[in-house]
């Protein structure tokens, strides 16, 4: 289940994924990103992610998402409890065009301060 809390930022997008993730909260999020881009040139994005998985199909959404708007975003917070996510976005920063960190659930002001900083 995919839920959208109001962030302090304009420029940035900020969503809670609980459960598992399916191919139409990845939807939801590309509609968010599209909406900002028309009033920002880049944005952040914060996720925090309490998943117990996702599909193949979803997930293949998901870096198709990340590449077609990899010039656009410009950072990408990922905030969890689960030590699998810092492994992934570690491994998926090498790879991507924008700054991505992994923050621990209890380093959440950790996370925007990384994000104010420009």
């Amino acid at each position: 289940m995919l839920t959208q809390i109001d962030s302090p930022r304009e420029d940035t997008l900020v969503y809670e994924l609980d459960g598992y993730v399916a191919k139409e909260d990845i939807n939801y999020i590309e509609k968010g990103i599209e909406f900002k881009l028309l009033k920002f040139d880049s944005i952040n994005l914060m996720i925090y992610i309490n998943a117990k998985g996702e599909g193949f199909d979803s997930l293949i959404e998901e870096l198709q998402l990340t590449i077609k708007y990899s010039n656009d975003i410009h950072k990408m917070a990922v905030i969890s409890n689960r030590n699998y996510w810092k492994i992934l976005v570690s491994i998926d920063n090498m790879s991507s065009k924008y700054k991505e960190k992994y923050f621990d659930i209890h380093d959440i002001a950790k996370a925007w301060d990384w994000i104010d900083d420009g």
